[in-house]
C-alpha cells in the first residue's frame, strides 16, 4: 500500500484533502466569465485528489518508510511536486478534455509545497534543464502502476495509469512546453486566471496542511467539516443592543452619531447587492466603527437570504496598535470569545483558536490553532492592511493559504487613505475584479476618502447619503493655516508655543512633530519651561511599546492640564481629546487625522489646530516634512490649502476632495507594472521584484527608505524575565515547537522591542546581525532615556 505520511495511506490522505477542499468550495459562490461553477468545482476536486500522486515513486515510498529520514533528506528523487503536477495535467486533460484548465492544474499542483512562479518558469522547468526531464523519467518509471491504479480507482477518477506508457509521459512533458499550449494560455491570461489560480492554490494548500496536522494530532477530519459547514449565525441586532448600553458623554455628538448610523443602515437596506464597492465617508469621531460593523452584519444577512451564500467579514486597519482596541469592542458587541466567530490576526497576535462545544470551551492544539488563525477561519476577522493586501498581492504559500476565506467576504478598510497613492490603480483594478469574479464586497471607510474609485463616475456607492450635511454641520475645530506660507525655525516655533501655552492657560496642548530630532528638542524645551506646573508626556516610536501604552492610558485618565509632544504615531487611532493641537506641515490626510484628536467629543469651546512649516536652518532651510513625506503629497496639500488662513471643519470635506483630485492626476508607473505582471501571471516578478534594484518591482505596502534593526531594551525586571524566556525558547531543538512557543510569547517580547534605523543603532551598540539586538540593564543608562527613549545622534538623525 502506498503511503503519503508515516503510517498514513496515500488513498486516505487524498480522500480527506478532497473532502475538506470540496466542502469549502461548495460554500462559496464565484462569478467567473470564462469558467463555469461546475468547471471550477471539478478542477478543484481533481487538484485535491491528484496533488500527491507523485508520492507513488519508489524513492518517496522508501523515504517515508525509512527510520532515518535524514539519510535521504536532500535526495531529489523523493521530491514529488513537479511529477504530481505533470500527472495532474494528464488526468485533468483526460477527464475534462480542456488543455488550458489542465495547465492551471499543473501550475497549482506542481507548486503546492512552494511559491507560485512566473508563468514562463512552468514551461522552462520542463524544457530548459535536461536534468529535470531525466529526473521525472526516473521517477515515473519507478512507480508501481498497480498500486497507484488502486489509489486512482479508490478516488473515483476515471483514468487508467496502467495504460499510460513512458513514451506518452514524455510526450506530455514535451506538449507542456509546446507553442500550442503557450498560445492557448495567452488567450486565458488576465485577472480571471490570476484569481482562479490563487483560489485553487489556497484551497489545496489549506486542505493539504490541515489534513496533515489533523492526522499528526489524531483528530477526526469530519469534525472540521462539520464546524465549517455549520457556521455560527450572528444577528446584526447585537450592535443595537450594545449601543443602548453605551454611556453618553455628549448629547449633541451622540445625536449626530445616531443619525449617521441610521443613514448608513437605511442605505444598506435599499442597496442593490450588485453594488459591491461601497464607502462610509464620515467625519472623524462620528462612530464609524460600530456603524461599519452593523452595516456589514446586515449586508451579510441580506446576501445570505437573497444570494444563497454566507459571506465572512474582514475588518482591516492600517496599524497593529489600534487592532486591539477595535477587537475588544467587537468582543463586547458579540459577547463571545469563540475564534470561529471572531478572530484577531497580526504579526504579534497569539495563535490560539478556541470555541465552545456542548457548553464546554475547547482550545485547539498549537499546530491546529496556528493554521486556522493564519488562514482566517472565522466569521469576523480583525487584521491589518498589510495582512490583507499581502495575501492578495503575493506568490507566497503561507500568505495565500487564507485567500479562499477572502473569497465571498465583506471587506471593511478602515482609514483607507493609508493605501499609498502609488497603488491606487492596482487596488482599483484588483478589487473590481475580486468583486466581479469572487463576489467580494468592499467598504471603504474614512473621513478623507481617496479617489481610488470615483463616486462621480458611479464606481463606488456611498452608504452615508447625507455625508455632506454631517461635514457641514460639524463645527468642533478650526484649522489655522495662516502660518504655512512662511518658513519657521525651531527657535521661532518655541517662542510661539511658549506664548500660547501661557496665554491659553486652561487648555491641554498636543504638539505633533515630523521627526524624532525635532520632537525630542521640543519636548526638552517644554519640560524645562513647564515641568513643575503641567503634566508633560512624550510619545513616539522611539519609546518601547509598553511605555507608550502606559502613557496613553495616563493621558486618557488624567483630569489635570497636560502637554503632549508626539510624532505622527498619535494619528494611529489614539483616542484622546485635546483642546489645542499644533502640527508641523504634512499631507492633507495626516493633518486631518491629527485634527481628529482635537475637541473630539464636541466640547463647548471650539478646538484650534495650528499648522506651521518648520525648516532645518542647518540644512539649507529644508522643511522637516521633506525628510518624511513624498514630494507629490506635499505639493498637492499646498495646492489644496493655498490662499487659506482659517479653515472650518465643514470645509475639510471639499479640501480633501481637491487634494485627492490633485493626487489622481499623478499617474503611477508602479501600479501599471504590477498590473501587467498580474495579468501575464508573472508572480515572482510582481511580488518579489529584484532584491538589489529598488525600481524592479515587488509589492510593498510599507516601504522603508533605510534598513531597520530590532532592539530589545531590558528596562525593568519584567523585561529581564521576558528576555530570559526568549533565550530558553531559542534553545529548543524542535523548530516547530520553537516557533509555536515564540508565537505564544511574541506579544510580551515585542513590548520591549524598538524597530530603529540601523545607522542610529550602530553608533550606540553592537548589532546582532542574526537576531534581536540586546540592550542590557547595564547599557540602558547610556542608550535609553526614560523620557524620550533610545538616544540618537540628534545632529544627524532626522528620521521618525
Amino acid at each position: 500500500m502506498l503511503l503519503s505520511h508515516p503510517g498514513k495511506l496515500l488513498l486516505d490522505h487524498l480522500r480527506n484533502v478532497f473532502l475538506i477542499g470540496d466542502s469549502i468550495l461548495m460554500q462559496r459562490k464565484t462569478g467567473f466569465n470564462s469558467f463555469s461553477h461546475d468547471e471550477v468545482r471539478q478542477l478543484n476536486r481533481l487538484n485535491l485528489l491528484t496533488h500527491d500522486l507523485g508520492k507513488a515513486t519508489s524513492y518517496f515510498q522508501d523515504y517515508i518508510r525509512s527510520v532515518d529520514k535524514n539519510m535521504q533528506k536532500n535526495d531529489e528523487k523523493k521530491r514529488h511536486g513537479l511529477l504530481s503536477g505533470v500527472l495532474s495535467f494528464k488526468i485533468v486533460n483526460t477527464v475534462m478534455k480542456d488543455e488550458s484548465l489542465a495547465f492551471l492544474s499543473y501550475i497549482v499542483v506542481s507548486k503546492h509545497h512552494g511559491e507560485l512562479d512566473d508563468f514562463t518558469k512552468y514551461i522552462s522547468v520542463l524544457s530548459g534543464e535536461e536534468k529535470n526531464i531525466t529526473l521525472l523519467m526516473q521517477q515515473f518509471e519507478s512507480i508501481d502502476r498497480g498500486k497507484l491504479q488502486e489509489v486512482i480507482t479508490g478516488l473515483g477518477i476515471d483514468f487508467d495509469i496502467l495504460d499510460y506508457t513512458v513514451d506518452e509521459f514524455k510526450e506530455d512533458i514535451d506538449y507542456l512546453t509546446s507553442r500550442k499550449v503557450r498560445k492557448k494560455l495567452k488567450e486565458l491570461m488576465g485577472f480571471e486566471a490570476f484569481l482562479l489560480i490563487d483560489y485553487l492554490f489556497s484551497l489545496l494548500i489549506f486542505s493539504d496542511k490541515l489534513e496533515a496536522i489533523y492526522n499528526s494530532e489524531n483528530m477526526n477530519i469530519e469534525d472540521f467539516i462539520e464546524k465549517s459547514t455549520k457556521r455560527p449565525k450572528i444577528s446584526s441586532d447585537c450592535v443595537d443592543k450594545f449601543k443602548e448600553g453605551l454611556e453618553i458623554k455628549n448629547i449633541r455628538m451622540a445625536e449626530w452619531r445616531d443619525k449617521a448610523y441610521e443613514n448608513v443602515l437605511s442605505s444598506v437596506e435599499n442597496l442593490r447587492l450588485e453594488e459591491k464597492i461601497l464607502s462610509i465617508n464620515l467625519p472623524t469621531g462620528s462612530g464609524k466603527t460600530l456603524t461599519a460593523l452593523k452595516a456589514a452584519l446586515r449586508l451579510k444577512e441580506r446576501i445570505s437570504e437573497e444570494k444563497g451564500y454566507n459571506p465572512r467579514i474582514i475588518y482591516v486597519l492600517p496599524f497593529t496598535s489600534i487592532i486591539e482596541q477595535n477587537f475588544d469592542v467587537f468582543q463586547r458587541v458579540l459577547g463571545t470569545t469563540e475564534s470561529n466567530v471572531l478572530l484577531k490576526h497580526h504579526y504579534l497576535s497569539e495563535r490560539v483558536y478556541q470555541w465552545e462545544r456542548e457548553g464546554e470551551r475547547e482550545i485547539y492544539s498549537d499546530a491546529v490553532s496556528e493554521h486556522l488563525v493564519e488562514s482566517w477561519d472565522s466569521e469576523i476577522v480583525v487584521s491589518t492592511f498589510v495582512q490583507l493586501l499581502h495575501s492578495i498581492f503575493t506568490n507566497r504559500n503561507r500568505k495565500l493559504k487564507k485567500f479562499h476565506n477572502i473569497v465571498n467576504s465583506i471587506i471593511i478598510l478602515d482609514e483607507v487613505q493609508s493605501i499609498p497613492h502609488r497603488y491606487w490603480n492596482l487596488v482599483r483594478e484588483t478589487f473590481s475584479a475580486m468583486a466581479k469574479y469572487l463576489s467580494c464586497h468592499f467598504i471603504f471607510m474614512t473621513a478623507t476618502m481617496p479617489l481610488i474609485f470615483s463616486e462621480e463616475n458611479k464606481e463606488i456607492y456611498e452608504l452615508a447619503k447625507d455625508k455632506r450635511k454631517y461635514f457641514e454641520e460639524f463645527s468642533r475645530i478650526t484649522i489655522d493655516a495662516g502660518r504655512l506660507a512662511e518658513k519657521m525655525t525651531i527657535d521661532e516655533y518655541k517662542a510661539l508655543l511658549l506664548d500660547d501655552i501661557y496665554r491659553y492657560e486652561e487648555d491641554d496642548f498636543l504638539i505633533v512633530m515630523n521627526t524624532i530630532r525635532t520632537s525630542v528638542e521640543i519636548y526638552s524645551f517644554i519640560k524645562e519651561e513647564f515641568g513643575d506646573r503641567v503634566e508633560i508626556y512624550y510619545l513616539s516610536t522611539n519609546i518601547i511599546p509598553k511605555e507608550r501604552l502606559e502613557r496613553i492610558k495616563k493621558i486618557k485618565m488624567s483630569k489635570n492640564r497636560k502637554i503632549i509632544v508626539s510624532t505622527q504615531m498619535i494619528e494611529a487611532g489614539v483616542d484622546i481629546d485635546i483642546d489645542r493641537v499644533y502640527r508641523d506641515f504634512g499631507p492633507m490626510d495626516s493633518i486631518n487625522q491629527t485634527a481628529g484628536r482635537c475637541n473630539r467629543e464636541w466640547g463647548e469651546k471650539k478646538g484650534i489646530v495650528t499648522l506651521v512649516n518648520l525648516v532645518n536652518e542647518n540644512h539649507h532651510d529644508r522643511p522637516y516634512a521633506a525628510y518624511i513625506y513624498d514630494n507629490v503629497l506635499m505639493e498637492e496639500t499646498k495646492n489644496a490649502l493655498s490662499g487659506l488662513e482659517m479653515v472650518e471643519e465643514k470645509e475639510i470635506f471639499s479640501l480633501a476632495e481637491k487634494y485627492y483630485r490633485g493626487l489622481k492626476s499623478h499617474g503611477s508607473d508602479e501600479s501599471a507594472k504590477l498590473l501587467d505582471c498580474i495579468k501575464e501571471l508573472r508572480y515572482r516578478e510582481a511580488f518579489e521584484g529584484g532584491k538589489d534594484d529598488k525600481n524592479s518591482g515587488g509589492f510593498e505596502l510599507i516601504r522603508q527608505e533605510f534598513e531597520t534593526v530590532d532592539v530589545f531594551v531590558e528596562i525593568d525586571d519584567e523585561a529581564t524575565k521576558t528576555w530570559q524566556m526568549y533565550q530558553r525558547i531559542k534553545q529548543m531543538k524542535d523548530r516547530f515547537e520553537r516557533k509555536r512557543e515564540l508565537n505564544k510569547h511574541k506579544k510580551d517580547l515585542y513590548m520591549y522591542v524598538l524597530s530603529l534605523p540601523e545607522f542610529a543603532v550602530r553608533k550606540q551598540v553592537d548589532i546582532d546581525e542574526k537576531d534581536i539586538t540586546f540592550i542590557s540593564r547595564e547599557m540602558v543608562f547610556n542608550t535609553y532615556d526614560e523620557d524620550t527613549g533610545f538616544m540618537r545622534d540628534l545632529e544627524k538623525d532626522y528620521f521618525f
